[in-house]
């Protein structure tokens, strides 16, 4: 029998049906499996659940490069990793930039790019023509920024080069919480900016930039979660990104909102889904306290549990490229810094596989080193450090108790879910 394949749209998806072979073995269309690097011969990790199969990208497939134009910013946040290093300031400069253009070139499948790193993105002068250039190669791109810089010369050319979606960081609905946590009394001037893109899209009758609302919960702010939301929808934001604090500072280690959890495995649902119904008063309270009880994420519509040893920047096929071209497995090692895990002050090494400007995008990449450590992540080969986090080796990430060396990733509160970014 032939192989065949037939798609069917619904809104937000597109589902493509296939054909089982006799021998159990299923063809995937052409341009499905390149897009997903499922080349032949890659090993696949694949999981088992109640009623479909999860088929993982291989990881040796680059899907998306995080690209710090600069490591400046305007703003001193409280909860800038900023806080607790002592790096020198710098710039992409040009002729870096062109490596790494080179690089998304050379790759079968154009990644998407993200814009956005240790440092406010617009700071940069270029920044708009890096992302104009990654566009026109066909690329997706993203970009996150506080929004200060976002006056309306700047929209019209997000509009314009058709950047796919502009993550805007909100700690705050109001101005005084804003400003605790930014330190900037800058939220009315980037309501306006976010209402002027709101009105330059509609008057231009386009789609693109997409708004997404990154919010950081902690103590001092977790009660404006809901107006945060509530505003991001009156500016036009489809997508919101919440996440704990990774404090950097003594000061900030009693503001988590996960201490209690820390020291445990998501809960014992597996999965949890929620019928559509109407939102409003006790009832959002008792939701938020499942999910957040039980570990839960929830999307599409369902919730299920929020996975842990799982390094979400091997997962989604990501890269890291520091302002000078060092490139790194992941945005928390492409500076050197201190973070708090529990009372453990953690010194955490920045961590590098190589230069874009010694070596090109895709050689290092598939540097076996590199491969290899994808392939550790992949299993998560580290002790659960973040539950026990009993040793002094949890502070630091250059050795472990399971004999690993530098990089290691027990103690990454990333990889527990408890930390999130877009």
């Amino acid at each position: 029998m032939a192989d065949r394949y037939t798609e069917a749209h619904v809104p937000g998806r597109k589902r493509t049906f296939i054909t089982a072979r006799a021998d159990g073995s299923l063809v995937i269309p052409a341009e499905l499996a390149r897009g997903y690097g499922l080349a032949p011969g890659e090993l696949l990790r694949i999981e088992a659940l109640e009623n479909e199969l999860l088929l993982h990208r291989p990881v040796t497939h680059l899907a998306k490069v995080y690209v710090e134009t600069t490591n400046d910013c305007p703003f001193s946040c409280r909860t800038c990793m900023r806080n607790s290093w002592d790096a020198t300031k710098g710039y992409m400069e040009e002729k870096v930039f062109s490596r790494v253009a080179e690089g998304l070139k050379a790759l079968p499948v154009a990644p998407s790019v993200f814009f956005g790193g240790i440092g406010e993105p617009l700071s940069h002068p270029g920044t708009l023509t890096m992302i104009r250039h990654v566009k026109t190669i066909g690329a997706e791109a993203q970009m996150i920024t506080n929004g200060l810089a976002l006056d309306e010369a700047t929209i019209e050319s997000l509009v314009d080069m058709k950047l796919d979606t502009l993550w805007v960081s909100l700690d705050g609905a109001t101005p005084n919480c804003y400003e605790d946590v930014r330190q900037a009394p800058a939220l009315p001037v980037i309501i306006e900016n976010l209402r002027v893109l709101k009105e330059v899209k509609y008057r231009r009758d386009a789609r693109k930039p997409e708004l997404g609302i990154a919010f950081v919960a902690m103590k001092r702010n977790r009660a404006e979660l809901s107006r945060v939301i509530d505003l991001g929808l009156r500016l036009g934001a489809s997508r919101f990104s919440i996440s704990n604090l990774q404090p950097h500072t003594e000061a900030l280690r009693g503001e988590i909102l996960y201490e209690r959890t820390l020291g445990q495995s998501p809960g014992a649902f597996s999965r949890l889904d929620l019928a559509r119904m109407d939102s409003g008063g006790e009832w959002d309270h008792a939701v938020a306290a499942v999910l957040c009880d039980c570990g839960l994420t929830y999307a599409n519509g369902r919730a299920s549990a929020r996975e842990e040893d799982t390094c979400p920047f091997a997962d989604n096929g990501s890269t890291s490229v520091r302002w000078d071209g060092r490139i790194s497995p992941c945005l928390p090692l492409l500076h050197s810094h201190f973070e708090y895990l529990g009372d453990r002050r953690r010194t955490i090494e920045e961590f590098s596989f190589g230069s874009i400007a010694e070596r090109s995008l895709l050689d290092i990449w598939n540097d076996p080193e590199y491969v290899a450590f994808r392939r550790r992540l992949e299993r998560f080969d580290f002790p659960p450090c973040v539950r026990c986090n009993g040793c002094e080796m949890a502070d630091g990430n250059t050795e472990d108790c399971f004999h690993n060396g530098a990089p290691t990733c027990g103690a990454c509160a990333w990889a527990q879910g408890f930390i999130a970014c877009p």
